[in-house]
């Protein structure tokens, strides 16, 4: 069965983007994954995501850190993800998630259930008028 959640996956390696692909799919979430920083802007563009999963290092002007802003905007969740070590302290210092490569499986999906636990919680405190609650989406 397909969980609600629905993620988009950045990342221009085939082989782990393919993994990332296997990974979110075996935990029944609902996915799009593309290569590039122009095609997560089209992705964003079509279709609504609650948690982007964003490479660091990715072909074009965009890096990982600049399109992580974006996907937010649209009120996505981040998890950032990169093999380069040299990026360690500035994602320590960013505060959100993130991943070294290579990385456990376990660590994914802890860290994106730790990221749609926290969404919940927004949602619980954005009450619509008639009872029902909605994603916070910044604006």
């Amino acid at each position: 069965m397909a969980r609600i959640c629905k993620v988009l996956i950045v990342e221009n390696d085939d082989d782990v983007r393919h993994l990332l692909d296997q990974i979110i799919e075996d935990e029944g979430y609902r996915f799009s994954s593309v290569k590039t920083g122009t095609e997560m802007h089209e992705a964003l563009d079509k279709d609504d995501y609650d948690i982007a999963i964003i490479d660091i290092i990715l072909p074009g002007q965009e890096d990982g850190f600049t399109l992580a802003q974006i996907a937010r905007q649209q009120g996505c969740g981040i998890i950032l993800v990169t093999g380069d070590y040299r990026h360690r302290e500035r994602l320590e210092a960013s505060g959100q998630p993130f991943l070294l490569k290579p990385f456990r499986i376990q660590q994914l999906i802890e860290t994106v259930d730790k990221i749609l636990a926290e969404m919940v919680a927004q949602c619980v405190r954005r009450k619509r008028s008639d009872g029902s609650f909605f994603p916070v989406r910044a604006g």
